[in-house]
């Protein structure tokens, strides 16, 4: 496999041609020799025929394909089933978001159990449902390695955190046990749970509290509320309020599950989760009576008629729209750090709509609200003045400020200081696209009469195309591609403004089909579709790389992945008149199991498979007796290369 590092050549020593100087060439190629995609059968016709009146694949591609025969796979794959739970009519499983790990609620007799990764847990007279509006019964950390439930046992609520019984409650709501009496939650770093409880006893004041837990220690006796995590997942605050029949209602302020000696409100944690951020309202011998505090640790740092308080991603930078004035002359400014910003200052109706740090938390884009028109002031400075903004965001190396701009009925993309050419007004609904690293920008936009143009880097492309979609970068920010519609060559992938003349998604009509795949090294890119030139019947292919190689005759496939070494290419395909489906890495069939769906393989929203890190493939499916998670290592003797002509071997180079 061919790199795309180039090394600095001599005169005796040409400079090697990257896997995407490649694809450009062969798409260059194809157009100079005339290659159009094939224009293939509208919904509804019948396939052409071939001239054998068959209509049957040639020898030459049927020899290629494996539609749904027996099959073998290549040597040295390694293939594992883990039984993940018994098949039960009505039983509900859930999957991970990382790891493919599954649980799945059963009944055992006439008691409810929860299955992890094949594993029973416990038996209880209920499983309870979490409050989310799906009907989920599992919370999993972000990282999918840990999983908790609430069950109920008698008048008691039990959770349980990977398998053990972490707490339990008589508390109910309204003598019951439902969401609301235990909501699940992980904090961000997925080391600690928490949950909240709605606890109703009485309709008489003080008698109804939500009471919050934080690894199995309840809050303090009172109503908790407003709960803020700092963003490492370590620490937390809330707003707890105690309340009875008979008195005024108080108030604390807790961090870290003790009560703060002072009383503030709305946390808010910093970037680098060290610092805790409330307000506080003072009363004030002046026309408008009260003022409020902004309190960094406890202590003022500023003081105005209120603040919204926007905090940096990363670091302790914090940036507030802050009020003051007087009643009768109100103005609105910004404050960085709890310090005015000078020339901020507005007066009504003009203000803030919104602040937007940079990735690396250095720097800010305030929006600024006049009577007509808007603004940006970026790190204290102000903008060019337009007629709307929109879409405000910093490029991913943080150095430059990027938004869709109007004036005068036309809009522009502008990149920090450089306001590109006038594109239509209703351009500015076009969200810019930010390469994964650096600094490129890249939005897809239209001209008059609804032309299509691509804009990148501050160039305007006009490809006199019929539409295009799906714009993206690479990992690495080098290159770009795009999906093309052209009313007279059908609808095929663009890499770096080249056409591909062996790409074909299909006629127009079928575009918001297309779909395709980089490779996480930024190396590769791949998408299912059909034979660049006619073959009279329903062949289907993969474009890899500039290539198109036969794959099947008229069936499903989904979910084109590249394995995390970007050496591997994966899909599932259907098999006919069945919800069965076939594992397909580098080309080749390696196992066959049946969907968890009666959608198949098209139900996008169930998560059915996933590289590991260490290229393992692990795949959801299941047979009659059970639910089973498939373990598929790639074999070394196949791989991309050897998809596009080339020996395993070549991968490595």
């Amino acid at each position: 496999m061919i790199g795309l590092i180039t090394l600095t050549a001599s005169a005796q020593t040409p400079k090697k041609e990257s896997v995407w100087d490649k694809i450009k060439k062969a798409g260059q190629q194809g157009a100079a020799q005339g290659q159009q995609p094939q224009q293939q059968p509208q919904p509804g016709q019948q396939p052409a025929q071939r001239q054998d009146g068959r209509g049957r694949p040639s020898p030459q591609n049927q020899s290629q394909v494996n539609d749904s025969g027996p099959f073998k796979p290549p040597a040295g794959t390694k293939i594992e089933e883990k039984i993940m739970a018994p098949m039960q009519e009505r039983a509900q499983f859930e999957v991970s978001p990382y790891g493919v790990h599954v649980a799945t609620t059963e009944n055992a007799g006439s008691r409810a159990v929860v299955y992890y990764d094949g594993e029973v847990g416990p038996k209880f007279d209920e499983i309870i449902t979490q409050s989310t509006g799906t009907g989920t019964h599992v919370s999993f950390s972000p990282d999918g390695e840990h999983y908790a439930y609430c069950a109920r046992a008698g008048d008691q609520y039990v959770v349980m955190v990977d398998g053990k019984e972490l707490a339990r409650s008589s508390e109910a709501n309204s003598g019951r046990f439902d969401g609301e009496s235990c909501h699940l939650g992980f904090t961000s770093n997925s080391k600690h749970v928490f949950w909240t409880s709605a606890v109703p006893i009485d309709t008489q004041r003080g008698k109804n509290f939500t009471r919050f837990w934080f690894d199995g220690k309840p809050s303090p006796t009172g109503s908790a509320g407003g709960v803020s995590f700092s963003p490492d997942g370590d620490h937390y605050a809330y707003i707890l309020t105690i309340s009875d029949p008979y008195h005024q209602d108080r108030f604390a302020l807790v961090v870290d599950g003790k009560i703060a000696p002072y009383l503030a409100g709305t946390p808010q944690w910093s970037g680098d989760s060290k610092h805790l951020y409330t307000q506080q309202q003072q009363h004030v011998a002046t026309e408008n009576g009260t003022v409020t505090d902004l309190l960094l640790d406890g202590k003022p740092i500023a003081r105005a008629f209120s603040f919204q308080l926007y905090v940096a991603p990363v670091g302790d930078m914090t940036v507030a729209i802050a009020t003051g004035g007087s009643r009768s002359a109100p103005m609105t400014f910004l404050a960085v750090n709890g310090r005015r910003v000078p020339g901020t200052e507005i007066g009504a109706p003009g203000g803030f709509d919104q602040v937007v740090f940079s990735p690396d938390g250095k720097h800010y884009a305030a929006l600024c609200r006049r009577n007509q028109t808007k603004l940006l002031i970026v790190d204290g400075k102000k903008q060019t003045e337009y007629q709307e903004i929109q879409h405000v965001k910093f490029t991913t190396d943080s150095s430059k400020v990027v938004y869709s701009a109007m004036a005068n009925n036309k809009s522009f993309v502008v990149v920090g200081d450089q306001e590109s050419d006038a594109y239509a007004f209703q351009s500015l609904a076009s969200d810019p696209l930010l390469a994964p690293v650096g600094n490129r920008v890249g939005a897809l936009v239209q001209g008059e009469n609804n032309s299509q143009i691509l804009y990148i880097d501050g160039k305007t492309i006009r490809p006199g195309l019929k539409g295009i979609s799906q714009l993206r970068f690479t990992s690495d920010g080098t290159h770009y591609a795009y999906v093309a519609l052209d009313s007279g060559n059908g609808t095929r992938l663009v890499v770096d403004g080249v056409p591909q003349a062996a790409s074909s998604f299909g006629p127009t009509n079928l575009a918001i089909y297309a779909k395709y795949s980089l490779s996480p090294d930024s190396k590769h890119v791949a998408h299912f579709g059909y034979p660049p030139q006619t073959t009279g019947d329903d062949e289907h292919g993969l474009f890899l790389d500039g290539k198109y190689t036969p794959i099947n005759h008229g069936m499903n496939t989904n979910f084109l992945t590249f394995n995390p070494d970007s050496k591997h290419l994966a899909w599932f395909q259907a098999v006919p008149s069945t919800l069965q489906f076939r594992i397909v890495i580098d080309g080749k069939p390696v196992a066959q199991t049946e969907a968890l769906s009666t959608l198949g393989i098209n139900n996008g929203a169930i998560k059915w498979f996933e590289f590991q890190p260490d290229g393992t493939l692990f795949v959801l499916g299941q047979d009659d007796n059970s639910l089973k998670r498939i373990a598929i290592t790639p074999s070394s003797e196949t791989s991309l290369a050897t998809m596009l002509g080339g020996s395993a071997l070549a991968a490595n180079h």
